[in-house]
C-alpha cells in the first residue's frame, strides 16, 4: 500500500469491523454445526437449533449487505489505484479478501440449506473446526488465481500502452525527418536567394556608378534633352540587366 493507513483508511476501518462479524458468524456456525449433528434428522427442530439457525442467518445477512458496499468501493478502486492512494498489490489483496469471505458466506448459507446426514453428523466437529482454520488463515498464502489473473490483464494493459508509445515516438521522429528535410530545403533555397541578392546590388551599384560618370562627361556639351533621354535609355538597360 502506498500511503492509505488503518487510522485514515476507511476500507481498513471496515474490513476489522467485517473480520469480526466474520468471527462471530463463525463461532455461530460451529455452534449450529454442532447442534445440528446432535439432532435426530427425521425429528422436528428443536429451539435451540432454530435460534442457533436463526442467529447463524441474522449474521450472514449483515456481511452480505457489508460485502455489497465493499464490492461497490473495490471497483472504483480497482478504475484508478493511484487516485485513492493505492497500490495494485494492495487493490488486489482487498480484491481477495472480499472474494474470500463472500464465498465463505456462501459455503455456510449452503450448508444451512443442507440436509445432514450420518456421516455428515458424524462429521459435524470436524467440519466446524476445519472452518474456524480456514479463517484465520485467510490472510496468508501467496498469490490466488485472480491475483495471477488480475496481474497478467494489468500486464496486458501495460504491453498495449507501451506499444502505443512506441508507434507515437516513431510517427513523431518521422515527422522531425520530413521537418530537418523541409529546413534544409529552404535554407539552400535563401542560400541560393542571398547569392542572386549580391549579385543584383553590384550590378545595380556599378550601373549607377557608370550613369553618374556618363553624366558628369556630358553634362557641359549635351543638351539636357538628350540627357534626359539615355538616362531613360540607361535606367531600361540597367533593368534589363538586372531581371536577366
Amino acid at each position: 500500500m502506498m500511503s492509505s493507513t488503518a487510522d485514515t483508511d476507511p476500507f481498513i476501518q471496515f474490513q476489522n469491523e467485517l473480520s469480526n462479524l466474520l468471527e462471530s458468524a463463525r463461532t455461530s456456525f460451529s455452534s449450529y454445526l454442532r447442534i445440528r449433528a446432535l439432532h435426530a434428522p427425521t425429528a422436528a427442530p428443536s429451539p435451540e437449533l432454530l435460534s442457533s439457525q436463526a442467529e447463524l442467518i441474522t449474521l450472514l445477512d449483515e456481511i452480505s449487505t457489508d460485502l455489497s458496499d465493499l464490492h461497490a468501493t473495490v471497483r472504483q478502486m480497482e478504475a484508478d489505484p493511484y487516485k485513492f492512494g493505492l497500490d495494485v498489490p494492495e487493490v488486489v489483496r482487498r480484491r481477495r479478501f472480499v472474494e474470500e469471505v463472500e464465498g465463505e458466506v456462501g459455503d455456510m448459507r449452503e450448508e444451512l440449506n443442507t440436509t445432514p446426514s450420518p456421516s455428515s453428523r458424524q462429521n459435524a466437529e470436524t467440519t466446524a473446526t476445519a472452518t474456524m482454520d480456514d479463517g484465520r488463515d485467510e490472510e496468508g498464502g501467496g498469490w490466488s488465481g485472480y491475483e495471477m489473473q488480475y496481474q497478467q490483464e494489468i500486464m496486458h494493459d501495460q504491453d498495449e500502452m507501451l506499444e502505443g508509445v512506441s508507434r507515437t515516438v516513431v510517427g513523431l521522429r518521422e515527422q522531425a525527418n520530413v521537418m530537418n528535410r523541409e529546413l534544409e530545403e529552404q535554407t539552400e533555397m535563401l542560400g541560393a536567394m542571398d547569392g542572386d541578392v549580391d549579385r543584383v546590388e553590384h550590378k545595380l551599384k556599378k550601373g549607377v556608378r557608370d550613369l553618374n560618370t556618363f553624366i558628369r562627361k556630358n553634362e557641359d556639351t549635351a543638351s539636357s534633352c538628350c540627357i534626359a533621354t539615355l538616362i531613360v535609355v540607361l535606367i531600361f538597360l540597367l533593368f534589363l540587366v538586372v531581371v536577366l
